[in-house]
């Protein structure tokens, strides 16, 4: 459902042709961007897609903060709209079976990222990702404005609902609990994409979190809305940003445009074999979706033709990442574990949002986290992705 929303919304915004109704910007250039500060004088982003430079500093602030002789456990969660519901109900059945490691590293992709400020803070906030994702309706999420944005406004729904269950769920209490794991050598970390330089963004929340900045809280919860602006459908996040004495605004939206989940920065997975890597990783990928291709007969029409389409391109793209990522842990003798949606699930055609079909896929990854504690990827799928390796 999520593949045939996005094909209608990209099928009327060709219709609504080119213009906008976002406010005048200030122009700026390349120069400008590469000098841009959020926060001045603090580092709390990069580029996702950074060279080796960029990664050492990763390294340093995100790394080397930890306890020495810790294994590094980073948790991925990905993309996926209304089926966050798997990952959020994984966690949950995961503190229930009392199974559930500590991640020294929680990462979050658009829905992803909605979830991990709560994965990152543990079991004690099991019942906001319970709410979250099975207590919400569409409406919680958006109002439509579809002729708004057929006339050339930045979208065609209306996020402010989520801007609002965002805003009631990230408190001042919850900020001051990350920063004090971010004090502790914990990261909390966000992907968004840049539109002006289409690149993704990765954020440091913690950072964020434990700063001095008056703004904070209200820079974390923008960070969060646009990693799940789903362009064309919700309206791009304007953050402001200052590159010398010029202040301009850029325009961030889902994450999931440059990546369906943040493992590790590009630079790494890059890098040459013999190229120093952190040593005693496990990364475990939350994926919520199916990574296995799944067979099914398209009606010959315009939105299912162009919802297939989509589905296929995407889901490639991240099948391609998990190949990438289960490559780079084999030659550095990492644990890798993915948990995606198998097929057991029954494939069905809900709205988006739909709360039934949320609550039971929840009810699922709850079952999922008592049945299999270690999160391994089901025998089908890495069968398909050693074929891939091949």
């Amino acid at each position: 459902m999520a593949a045939r929303f996005l094909s209608g919304l990209m099928l009327a915004l060709a219709l609504a042709g080119c213009a906008s109704s976002w406010p005048d910007r200030v122009p700026h250039s390349v120069s400008d961007q590469a000098q841009a500060e959020v926060i001045p004088g603090e580092h709390v982003r990069y580029w996702a897609d950074g060279g080796p430079a960029d990664f050492e500093l990763w390294r340093r602030r995100v790394l080397d903060a930890r306890n020495q002789g810790e294994p590094i456990r980073l948790l991925a969660i990905s993309g996926g709209s209304d089926k966050g519901a798997f990952a959020a109900g994984l966690l949950v059945g995961w503190s229930e079976a009392g199974t559930r490691p500590d991640f020294t590293i929680v990462t979050g992709v658009s829905t992803g990222a909605l979830i991990a400020p709560f994965a990152f803070l543990g079991s004690d906030y099991d019942d906001a990702l319970r709410a979250l994702y099975t207590g919400i309706t569409a409406d919680d999420i958006y109002r439509q404005q579809v002729l708004s944005g057929l006339l050339g406004g930045a979208s065609l729904l209306d996020n402010g609902p989520l801007a609002d269950l965002i805003a009631r769920h990230v408190t001042p209490d919850l900020l001051d609990a990350i920063a004090r794991e971010y004090a502790a050598g914990r990261r909390l970390l966000v992907m968004t994409t840049n539109l002006d330089a289409q690149r993704g963004v990765v954020w440091d929340m913690g950072a964020i979190a434990a700063s001095g900045y008056p703004r904070k809280l209200a820079l974390f919860r923008q960070v969060l809305l646009a990693s799940a602006a789903i362009p064309g459908a919700f309206p791009p996040v304007g953050i402001s940003v200052r590159a010398g004495a010029k202040q301009f605004t850029e325009l961030h939206v889902d994450g999931g445009v440059t990546s369906g989940f943040l493992a590790l920065p590009r630079s790494v997975m890059d890098a040459d074999e013999d190229a120093p890597a952190p040593r005693g990783a496990q990364i475990t990928l939350l994926y919520n979706g199916r990574i296995a291709p799944h067979f099914e007969v398209t009606a010959p029409k315009t939105f299912d033709i162009m919802e297939r389409a989509l589905s296929a391109a995407l889901t490639e793209a991240d099948r391609r990442s998990v190949v990438e990522l289960r490559r780079y842990a084999a030659r550095n003798n990492y644990r890798l574990s993915v948990c995606a949606i198998g097929e057991d699930f029954p494939e069905t055609d809900p709205d988006l949002f739909d709360q039934d079909f949320m609550r039971d896929l929840f009810a699922y990854g709850e079952k999922e986290a008592a049945a299999d504690p270690s999160c391994l990827t089901r025998p089908v799928e890495r069968r398909r992705l050693r074929a891939q390796e091949d």
